[in-house]
Formats: structure tokens, C-alpha cells, sequence
């Protein structure tokens, strides 16, 4: 039996998609090489302890049975690795406590999905440290409600990105599917705007539009679908002018939406002036970032464009491996 586990998740960027996807269409996301790393060690008793610097957490302890008791975390931000917990002990079993370190890559201010990176961990280091076998659906369904726990809705794609990792298509309907793509040459850019977005305050944002306009937003929802749709077969043909065509497109739908802001729309002209193939805001809006597409001859021009305007350039790539063991120790 395991006592200690090591493993990590990648954060994702929405390609196209977002907003639609809460309200049951598909969207086409990718995982980013940078992750969120768990470090996960038995406790030997029944209490657990969690540090995660990244989200201002320190020595935050309690016993298994105060995890998330009732909807409340010990500390704002343990809360979705409390949830894991809770979910895990009650559909899983957790034979004694744990204690649980996080560091990573990326700021959780970048909107990257470190929350879903967190579950992800938090239920696939659980499951590894006590040797019991999790299907990567069951993982899914898992993460999904320990999500729900805390922020009451989620669509899930971001968690199939955490979990899968690469390029998915991801279709938020009954049933769900999750399908990975091939594009390893995908050329992407990503920036970050300077705002931290509330996402939660701008999905209810849409949702209130949507309720008040149901005819032309659910247009403008179904218009995401055809992109997302354009924007598979783009991606598994490489054809990469199509494709920045259809992020354009996807850009002004998201201003339909109301979430657009002149941070990210700074940014998104910035990087069209100077050739991308095309950029839009990646996410709920409001801020967090904007991801362009650009040729090589071309990247190096845009990327100093969209610091120009004031973004911030992350130096990260797509496609990367899903959740996964990075060393783990015996007794």
C-alpha cells in the first residue's frame, strides 16, 4: 500500500464554445502544459491537512469528518479539495486521513481551470494512494459532483480536460461525450488580459440575458455550435487560416454575449493586426485571457503585439497529458 503519491493535471483553454457549453452545447477545449501538482500522504489517523500556497492556504486541519460538513470549507481556499474529499469518503471510502500539499505552475488568477486541476488530483491521487481502480468516467462523474458541491452548477469541460488532457470536443448533452482530437501542431498564443475574471458573475450574466432575450441568444448559442462543429474539422485537418476565422467569429458572438471588455478586445485586434490568423477572449470573459492563432512566421510579431496592448504572454503549450502519477513511494 501506497503512503505517498505524487501526481499532477494541466489547466486548459477554451477554444470555442463558452457560455454555450453551460447551456448544452458543445465546445472544443485544450490542456496546457502548465499543471497543478498534489503531493498526497497518509495520515495515519483520521484527520487531514492541507497546504496550498498558491490559493493562500496554510495548515489547514480537521478531521475527515468536518471536510466540506454541510457545504462549508475549513478555509476558502481548501474548498474544492475538501469537496474531493467529502465525495470521495462517501462513494468511495477513505480508510484513514490524508494530508495534502499543492503547488503550481500557473496562478489560479489566470482562469486556467485550477479549480478542476485540483479535483482531478484530489480524487486520482485518493484513489492511487488506496490502490482502487477509477475508470476515467467514473473520475469524471466523481470530479463533476464534487464541482457542483461548491459552486452549485458546471458545465464539465474543463474537468474533461484536466482529466484527459490533448484536445478535446466536448459535448455537455445526454450522454456526454468527450472526444479526443489530434492537433499536435496546434499554433497557438495565449495572454493574459490584466483582469481577473468572476466567472460566476458573468455565467449568470448570460443566463440573465438569455432569460430576457430566450430567441436571439439561444441563435447566438446555436451559432457557437456551427463554430464548434467548423472548428473540430479545422483542427483535425490542420488547416489553420479556417480555423482563426472561426475563433474570429467566436470572438463576437462572446460580445453578443455581453462579455467581451476592452482589456480583452485590446488584445484581440493587437494580435489580428499584426497577422494572426485570428484571437478571441478564451473562457467566461470579463477578463483572463485571450488566445490567438499565428503562423510561425508571424508568432513572434503577434506575441509582441498583444504585450504591447497589454497582455501578458504565458508560456505554455496545448495538447498536454491528463491527470497522471509523478512518483509515488511505498512504505
Amino acid at each position: 500500500m501506497l503512503s505517498t503519491i505524487h501526481v499532477s493535471a494541466p489547466g486548459k483553454l477554451m477554444l470555442l464554445g463558452e457560455h454555450a457549453v453551460v447551456h448544452g452545447r458543445p465546445c472544443l477545449v485544450t490542456a496546457m502544459d502548465a499543471r497543478l501538482h498534489m503531493t498526497l500522504t497518509r495520515s495515519g489517523d483520521d484527520r487531514f491537512t492541507l497546504d496550498a500556497p498558491d490559493v493562500g492556504a496554510h495548515g489547514v486541519t480537521g478531521r475527515l469528518a468536518d471536510a466540506f460538513r454541510d457545504g462549508r470549507a475549513l478555509a476558502r481556499g481548501t474548498r474544492f479539495i475538501e469537496s474531493a474529499l467529502r465525495v470521495f469518503a462517501e462513494r468511495i471510502g477513505l480508510e484513514e486521513g490524508v494530508n495534502i500539499a499543492t503547488r503550481s505552475d500557473f496562478s489560479s488568477q489566470l482562469g486556467l481551470g485550477s479549480s478542476s486541476a485540483t479535483v482531478a488530483c484530489a480524487l486520482f491521487g485518493l484513489a492511487h494512494l488506496q490502490g482502487v481502480e477509477l475508470a476515467a468516467d467514473r473520475l469524471f462523474d466523481l470530479g463533476l459532483e464534487a464541482i457542483r458541491r461548491v459552486q452549485g452548477s458546471g458545465s464539465g469541460f474543463d474537468l474533461a480536460a484536466a482529466i484527459s488532457g490533448g484536445t478535446l470536443y466536448y459535448e455537455n448533452a445526454a450522454p456526454r461525450r468527450i472526444e479526443p482530437l489530434d492537433a499536435p501542431a496546434l499554433p497557438l498564443i495565449a495572454a493574459y488580459s490584466g483582469v481577473k475574471a468572476d466567472t460566476a458573475a458573468y455565467v449568470q450574466r448570460v443566463s440573465a440575458r438569455l432569460a430576457a432575450h430566450p430567441a436571439t441568444i439561444g441563435h447566438v448559442f446555436e451559432a457557437m455550435r456551427a463554430l464548434v462543429i467548423a472548428g473540430r474539422e479545422a483542427l483535425t485537418q490542420g488547416d489553420w487560416a479556417r480555423l482563426g476565422e472561426l475563433l474570429d467569429m467566436g470572438h463576437g458572438l462572446a460580445h453578443a454575449l455581453g462579455v467581451d471588455i476592452p482589456q480583452t478586445a485590446a488584445l484581440v485586434f493587437a494580435a489580428r493586426a499584426a497577422g494572426a490568423y485570428g484571437a478571441k477572449l478564451s473562457g467566461a470573459g470579463g477578463g483572463d485571457c485571450v488566445i490567438a492563432l499565428a503562423a510561425d512566421e508571424r508568432r513572434a510579431e503577434a506575441e509582441q503585439a498583444l504585450e504591447a496592448a497589454g497582455g501578458t504572454l504565458l508560456r505554455v503549450a496545448p495538447n498536454a497529458p491528463g491527470v497522471r502519477v509523478e512518483t509515488e513511494s511505498t512504505p
